[in-house]
């Protein structure tokens, strides 16, 4: 029997599928992902499979969860993006659900076909907070992704009650509160259970709270409890548990301090911060009372550091971080108060607390980035230097720069006309300034006492000088704006913008391997034009820049002082004395003998071979066949290239101005590329990054075999990947101007060729585009759609096209087979793998662990498996060799 289904495009035929057994391959039906026995029908050239009960399923359904519109049956490919998840369940939709386009509503046909939600026999309860009924649910399996609870604002599981047209989820313990309670942080009056507080402002929501009318006191409900294990007191932890253990409130270590744990789930909260009041009433903020909140991340009004935990007023949507409302200063109110002209409250200077950079949040004297000490308003969220507070200028003077008039100072500079080309508006300053409001004419604060200086940019003193008009500046050679104050040289003339006064007169940077000299021109016996090697553009020879004379190499000085390519010397200073006379730790081995080595990655010592490896292996360090020289071990299984051997253990790679240390894993992440590999890695602790093996290899600037144009790497560049569509920062660009090929790592790393497991004969090639026209694109994988203007794996000979992504996955270059131990499942080692046929079901999300990495016990009466991306992000980290 045969039949034309709307969810495959290929005829189906009724097969009569036997019980699989251990060794028979076992297949899953494409509508509810379940193994598939009895009558099935098949299509024998895509290998889909489909139950007969699914086949069957009625297109479109009345259903008494969503009464208002029937639900009609639709297909959700496996990996659709956005993802779809079921209204009740929470779980993400693959296969069939049915769907309610009208009011965007899902239910996977598990959920929609359970006996008791179909035939409508509901146990309903009217809650005062909610206007429809709610349905009570005893039991489902939630997703990983969950639902919150309105009560209590966690995480929802079963017995809960619902109202899925308004996807309002309550816990049956939360629906079920005591509407009246006496609390022992407030004995003077009972409180009430209310849904949100009076004056709530709903993009803040506390949830259910207990309130007093009398005294506007309230306790969010999730504030009743701290965990949901019970706790034990701890006076102190061992050194390795302390290393990991952080108080889930303040985020600090709990070494040295009394805490409460949770032997079940590690979790760690100091006494103090368990203890903390739920209401207090703070000298930043008298106007109202601030209470406890937890779970949501704010920033603080003092130290701008944003915290999951802290006091907040939701009346005025003021935060304070518990470190700040609890510092013994701040509570006692012996507090340090300036009042300053530029802003009408008193001032609170703050020290002591954490040190912040904010690169955000900046001084509203001389707008630059905000750091400890300094003055504050808490509630009108203003801040300034100590230094930008405590300077005392006039606050009137006479300038030779503007000799008509006074210049009086201001908090900020008033509006000027639209298009108007002075200094403060080109460069929209809103710091202090002094000003002459007659003749709409002002600059800077600290452009007004400048003096002539000595630099070790220039050999003669310079001297400030106002320019009405735009100039451009000898050092840089970029412009400079009309109304500033640049520094001359007369003897030279020679003009500096401010900044560039303060130039090296040698650099050092990410991109290159010398030191790179300033220099003002560049004489050349022949027209020739010189290029940035970082931004690519011309470099003007007439005005300054930084080269390298040693390799004929030029940079923009504004490109070579970019803070992200810039070399600090103290970094620099410490991988030099890294390397010190007694030995070199930059090397990843010791040589025993000659043809014989101890590297830091494997327990044996290795044999060097220049013959060819029988069996195909591939390298342990880069995961790429072996057809050259290597290093192998006798006793075990290993094998890695003598260039792999060769890699340095501390380096100085260009995306990173810090240095980065080899390291050996059996997976890990890669920042750049984004796939999960295993063997060596460079990582830079500084910036928890790291960089596989892959992406270590390729140059600021190189060249692809798929573009015809050579490629630069800028770190600046904002767009969207030629190759995958996606839009993402910092990435290679092309260097002709007129072509706008931009590509991201990922898909610069792409294999030329990847392998299908259903088309074990060929190869499928790496292409670029597709000329067929778009309603003919789609994946042969997952059956989605592709941009024929996007890359893709193809065999020509089978006309088999895949996403890179499908036939790649995330994980091409993860070492299987290889037993490790691993923290999740600490009883046996366990291994990569990855199955095709008779794939068994994850024991963390209870789906079939099929054509995805996972980890299996190596144990064979251990039925322990379960995904890699579901055991990772169940907080279980993976660990090394």
């Amino acid at each position: 029997m045969e039949i034309n289904h709307f969810s495959h495009h290929h005829r189906l035929v009724l097969l009569d599928q036997e019980t699989g057994t251990d060794q028979s391959p076992k297949h899953y039906c494409s509508g509810c992902e379940e193994a598939v026995e009895g009558s099935t029908y098949s299509c024998g050239k895509c290998r889909f499979f489909l139950h007969n009960k699914c086949a069957e399923l009625p297109g479109e359904i009345n259903h008494p969860l969503h009464h208002q519109h029937p639900l009609v049956l639709s297909v959700v490919p496996y990996g659709f993006s956005p993802r779809l998840f079921c209204d009740l369940c929470w779980r993400n939709v693959n296969g069939f659900a049915y769907h309610c386009s009208s009011c965007r509503f899902d239910l996977d046909i598990r959920c929609a076909t359970l006996p008791q939600l179909v035939a409508g026999d509901f146990q309903k309860l009217q809650h005062f907070s909610h206007d429809h009924p709610l349905i009570f649910v005893q039991h489902i399996d939630f997703g990983k992704i969950n639902k919150i609870c309105s009560g209590c604002e966690r995480g929802m599981s079963s017995p809960f009650y619902c109202c899925l047209d308004c996807r309002f989820y309550l816990h049956k313990k939360c629906a079920e509160l005591s509407p009246k309670i006496t609390h022992h942080t407030h004995q003077k009056h009972p409180l009430f259970l209310l849904a949100k507080p009076p004056l709530h402002d709903d993009l803040d929501h506390m949830g259910f709270v207990y309130y007093c009318s009398v005294c506007d006191f309230r306790i969010p409900i999730r504030y009743t409890f701290v965990h949901e294990h019970q706790l034990e007191v701890v006076e102190e932890t061992s050194a390795d548990e302390s290393a990991k253990a952080s108080c889930s409130r303040c985020k600090e270590p709990v070494q040295d301090s009394s805490s409460y744990s949770c032997g079940k789930c590690r979790f760690f909260i100091h006494k103090q911060c368990a203890e903390l009041p739920l209401q207090v009433s703070h000298p930043f903020h008298l106007q109202h009372p601030l209470i406890l909140h937890d779970g949501t991340w704010r920033k603080c009004n003092v130290c701008l550091k944003g915290n999951q935990c802290g006091y907040q007023c939701t009346s005025c949507e003021f935060n304070l971080d518990i470190r700040c409302a609890m510092h013994p200063h701040f509570v006692a109110g012996d507090l340090q108060k300036l009042q300053h002209f530029s802003h009408d409250h008193p001032l609170i200077f703050v020290e002591g607390i954490h040190d912040i950079e904010s690169e955000e949040d900046v001084c509203s004297g001389c707008q630059e980035p905000m750091s400890t000490p300094f003055y504050c308003c808490p509630d009108c969220k203003f801040y300034l230097h100590k230094k930008c507070a405590e300077t005392e200028l006039p606050l009137e003077i006479n300038h030779p720069s503007h000799r008509k008039h006074p210049l009086f100072r201001l908090a900020k500079s008033p509006p000027h006309q639209e298009k108007c080309s002075c200094y403060l508006c080109k460069k929209s300053y809103k710091g202090f300034v002094y000003y002459c409001s007659l003749c709409e004419f002002g600059f800077k604060d600290a452009d007004a006492f400048l003096q002539t200086v000595i630099t070790k940019i220039h050999e003669h003193p310079l001297t400030p000088f106002l320019t009405t008009n735009p100039f451009i500046c000898n050092a840089c050679g970029a412009g400079g704006y009309q109304f500033s104050f640049p520094y001359i040289c007369s003897q030279c003339s020679l003009m500096f913008h401010k900044d560039c006064v303060s130039l090296s007169r040698s650099i050092k940077i990410t991109r290159h391997h010398h030191r790179l000299s300033h220099i003002y021109f560049f004489q050349e016996k022949e027209a020739k034009e010189r290029e940035c090697n970082i931004c690519h553009d011309e470099v003007n020879v007439e005005y300054g820049s930084y080269c390298c004379s040693k390799c004929n190499y030029f940079a923009h000085v504004n490109c070579a002082i970019d803070k992200d390519l810039l070399e600090e010397e103290e970094e620099r200073s410490k991988l030099l004395a890294s390397d010190d006379s007694t030995g070199d730790i930059s090397c990843a081995f010791t040589v025993i003998k000659p043809g014989e080595i101890k590297h830091f990655a494997h327990e044996h010592n290795l044999l060097f071979s220049d013959r060819g490896v029988k069996n195909g292996q591939s390298c342990e360090g880069c995961m790429r066949p072996i057809a050259t020289s290597f290093y192998y071990c006798e006793d075990c299984d290993f094998f890695i290239h003598e260039g792999c051997a060769k890699l340095l253990r501390k380096i100085r790679h260009w995306v990173s101005k810090h240095s980065m240390e080899l390291f050996f894993y059996v997976i890990f992440h890669c920042n750049y590329c984004r796939f999960w590999n295993s063997g060596f890695g460079y990582k830079c602790d500084e910036f928890d990054m790291v960089m596989c093996i892959r992406c270590h290899e390729i140059p600021d600037t190189c060249t692809v075999e798929r573009h015809e144009h050579p490629l630069f790497f800028d770190h600046k560049y904002e767009g969207t990947c030629c190759g995958c569509g996606f839009k993402f920062m910092g990435g290679f660009r092309c260097k002709d101007k007129k072509c706008n090929f931009a590509i991201d790592y990922r898909c610069l790393v792409l294999p030329n060729t990847a392998r299908y497991k259903y088309d074990g004969n060929h190869s499928l090639a790496l292409t670029i585009r597709d000329d067929h026209h778009r309603s003919q694109c789609y994946c042969d994988i997952c059956e989605g759609d592709r941009d024929p203007n996007h890359w893709f794996y193809h065999c020509a000979d089978c006309d088999v096209s895949t996403h890179p992504n499908c036939v790649l996955r995330s994980s091409p270059y993860v070492k299987l087979g290889k037993p490790f131990r691993y923290a999740g499942h600490d009883q046996h080692p366990v291994t990569f793998v990855k199955i095709d046929f008779t794939p068994p079901k994850c024991n963390w999300c209870d789906k079939p662990c099929r054509d995805e990495l996972a980890i299996q016990c190596t144990e064979s009466d251990c039925n322990y498996i379960g995904h890699w991306y579901c055991s990772f992000f169940g907080n279980i980290l993976h660990t090394d060799l």
